[in-house]
């Protein structure tokens, strides 16, 4: 093997031009398979599709003659061979998806699984989050094995099945197989993220029953987004449809005989950052309480229901707190249902690095007694902080500087990725600050990952390519990885 001490920044930026046509043929390969990951199905586990893709991504791997591995159809590796030092660098991404809820008040313009190439960009699911950060790092270890680039650690693209519904497939790799010396997860955004805030995640159910003037109620776009949908049916009075008359623009109503279906559609977004969206539940909760429509026990129940998502900090729980690192909490309830004649609602919340320590359950459990509610957790997992002058965040920061032409700085986010679940590991990249997508390709609510007609940009995948050809060639220099 050629030892290459240099990289040529024009030279790489060609090479990627040139195999940009195949790339997009492996991209879309993987994106036309639907790899929704299901939990409760365990052979395989998550489901056919998840075994579908991995089979297909190591499968394209194999054809490039990289060695490949299956770890019990959880997490897929393929490698480029080092010297054989003890130390290895592991690229880390996922190829489940997020449910495209087509037909379920999420309407796609564009089909989810048949890739669409438009406006310089590709719009499917899995397009950004996070298919194309697994078809990137591919070609990562092409470029070092097209130009016989001798490396002292190997450099493995490790892909899991289960990431958007929990992780279990890096619960299962963890405990059964061993991790590389350092991890990268392109499943954020640029530069180098320097920690994850922790997660309290809970289930609240009303002590009281609803009335029977209640018939249904729903509101959910998952767990992690923001509602843009959301429902109730009730029961006809005397002056009910009175009370519905000149509706603001988000409400619609479909009228029966004896009962009418009140909807709210909001905008849906990640809940990490519910501020960006509207909160279907909350218009939904807020317009009920505004018109009067519901009985007066009704009315007490969703007081609370609306208090929780009055200011996005969890003041209604009394688990309000922030630090300089991160700034405050964030809480959002994002799904509302009837278990029975009760009302329950899901919430998600980010808090802050230095709060690992804090009482969350024990605060939140009493103010949701006082307001009528019971708390279920359902997640708490603490946040992860790492030192600014850790030896990887300098020379990654510094990279990613030179690179993007600007003065980055490490930062904290509020999204979990695999880098929580795996030692000395490293959210980084691949998400940019590009004019992406263009301004009125979209209806509000689409276009970005997560939501209905999921896409990126080709010039962001070229770019975070570029990023990490050079990220992991210094990487690989580096004595000491931890």
């Amino acid at each position: 093997m050629e030892i290459n001490k240099k990289l040529d920044r024009q030279e790489v930026e060609t090479w990627i031009e040139d195999k940009t046509p195949e790339l997009l043929k492996d991209f879309w390969d993987i994106l036309q398979i639907r790899s929704v990951a299901d939990p409760e199905i365990k052979e395989p586990p998550f489901g056919m599709g998840c075994k579908m893709v991995l089979d297909q991504m190591l499968k394209i791997g194999n054809a490039y003659g990289f060695e490949t591995c299956n770890y019990d159809n959880y997490v897929g590796r393929i490698t480029y061979k080092g010297s054989g030092e003890k130390d290895d660098i592991g690229i880390w991404c996922h190829l489940d998806v997020v449910d495209d809820k087509n037909g379920k008040g999420y309407d796609w313009e564009y089909p989810p699984y048949n890739p669409t190439l438009k406006n310089g960009g590709v719009i499917a699911r899995g397009a950004q989050d996070n298919k194309s950060s697994a078809i990137m790092a591919l070609y990562v270890l092409r470029y070092f094995k097209d130009h016989n680039i001798a490396v002292d650690k190997d450099i493995s693209l490790y892909c899991g099945t289960c990431e958007e519904q929990g992780m279990f497939d890096l619960d299962y790799f963890t405990e059964n197989y061993p991790c590389p010396s350092l991890s990268l997860v392109p499943d954020a955004g640029f530069p180098i993220c320097q920690g994850e805030r922790g997660s309290f995640n809970g289930e609240l159910t009303s002590l009281k029953d609803l009335s029977d003037k209640i018939i249904d109620l729903h509101s959910d776009s998952g767990l992690y987004m923001v509602p843009d949908n959301a429902f109730i049916v009730i029961k006809k009075a005397q002056n009910t449809m009175e009370l519905l008359q000149r509706l603001p623009e988000r409400v619609s109503l479909q009228e029966e005989e004896d009962k009418v279906t009140i909807y709210y559609h909001g905008e849906s977004i990640h809940a990490a950052n519910p501020s960006k969206g509207i909160n279907a539940f909350y218009g939904l909760v807020s317009f009920l309480l505004e018109r009067k429509i519901l009985t007066e026990e009704d009315e007490n129940i969703f007081r609370f229901a609306k208090k929780i998502n009055d200011d996005f900090r969890g003041s209604a729980l009394q688990i309000s707190c922030e630090d300089e690192l991160s700034g405050p909490l964030v809480l959002v309830a994002t799904q509302a249902g009837m278990n029975g004649t009760k009302l329950v609602m899901n919430f998600i919340s980010k808090y802050p690095v230095t709060k690992n320590e804090m009482d969350f359950e024990g605060l939140a459990a009493s103010a949701a007694e006082k307001n009528g509610f019971t708390l279920k957790v359902t997640r708490s997992s603490k946040a992860i902080i790492y030192p600014s002058d850790h030896p990887v965040i300098e020379l990654l920061t510094n990279i990613y500087s030179k690179i993007s032409g600007e003065e980055a700085k490490p930062y904290i986010m509020s999204g979990g990725t695999y880098a929580r679940k795996l030692p000395n590991a490293f959210a980084y990249g691949t998400g940019l600050a590009d004019q992406w997508p263009p301004r009125g390709m979209f209806p509000p609510g689409h276009g970005d990952y997560h939501q209905p007609d999921e896409s990126i940009s080709i010039k962001r995948i070229r770019k975070a390519l570029l990023i990490y050809i050079f990220s992991i060639f210094e990487l690989d220099k580096l004595k000491e990885l931890k």
